[in-house]
């Protein structure tokens, strides 16, 4: 059952044919608060897609798509392809080479599955598909992660920020872990995490101002609300709207 207990499929699963709940999004929050109601002003965004997440069953990703299409004429989907082999790494102790290939198979999966979601909407938004593995080939990418991870190391409340959420994610799932192998999967998270940031500042650069997704990232949030203040500028100039799904 997924974490949402709803029995839809998530998109790169094999559907079945069950009934599905229709789900409309609505803003959670906007960070920084100063943006509240000018981020609309703005034409293109990005959408951040976690893979295997439950906030991405077909119902849930059709009412974000929806959503964008009535504030945005362009829209990117970022698919968190590579990224996602360091979740299958630490929680189903996949090797790095498998954790990999799977995962950007998944990443394949999800743009095929998605696409009769994007044409239903085209005529009012161009959306377009762009994977983690295609930005990390990026050098302003690589460039972006070497500074993010000095300032990982060189600042202790960043560190601490980011720290936290994985080991918060971890003590769920941490029944019978060593207190090592705990340890191993939080600073995976924080690679995770670093590795993603260093995507984000990419888009912003390339002139994306806007990130969307349904949930928080609370680092990220802090940082464009202005709490981490050597943290990249392109992250710290992000707009971050987190839509609430809600069930109807």
């Amino acid at each position: 059952m997924p974490l949402d207990a709803q029995e839809v499929p998530t998109i790169g699963e094999t559907a079945q044919p069950i009934r599905r709940t229709r789900y409309k999004a609505e803003i959670g929050f906007v960070s920084p608060r100063s943006s509240r109601d000018t981020f609309e002003q703005h034409d293109t965004c990005f959408l951040g897609v976690s893979l295997e997440n439950s906030n991405f069953t077909l119902p849930k990703f059709t009412s974000m798509v929806k959503w964008i299409s009535r504030r945005f004429a362009r829209c990117t989907v970022l698919v968190g392809d590579s990224i996602h082999r360091i979740t299958l790494e630490s929680t189903r102790a996949m090797a790095p080479d498998e954790a990999r290939a799977t995962a950007l198979h998944l990443g394949r999966q999800f743009m095929a599955d998605a696409r009769q979601v994007f044409d239903d909407y085209r005529h009012s938004t161009d959306f377009t598909c762009l994977t983690c593995s295609e930005v990390q080939t990026w050098e302003t990418c690589a460039d972006f992660q070497d500074r993010l991870h000095k300032f990982f190391a060189d600042d202790d409340t960043f560190r601490s920020s980011v720290e936290s959420f994985g080991r918060s994610y971890h003590a769920k799932r941490s029944a019978g872990l060593t207190e090592a192998e705990l340890e191993r999967r939080i600073r995976m998270s924080s690679d995770y995490f670093l590795e993603e940031f260093a995507v984000f500042a990419c888009l912003q650069q390339l002139g994306l101002p806007v990130m969307v997704y349904p949930g928080s990232f609370s680092t990220l949030t802090e940082i464009a609300a202005g709490l981490h203040p050597d943290a990249p500028q392109e992250l710290r100039d992000l707009i971050v709207v987190s839509l609430h799904l809600k069930g109807r």
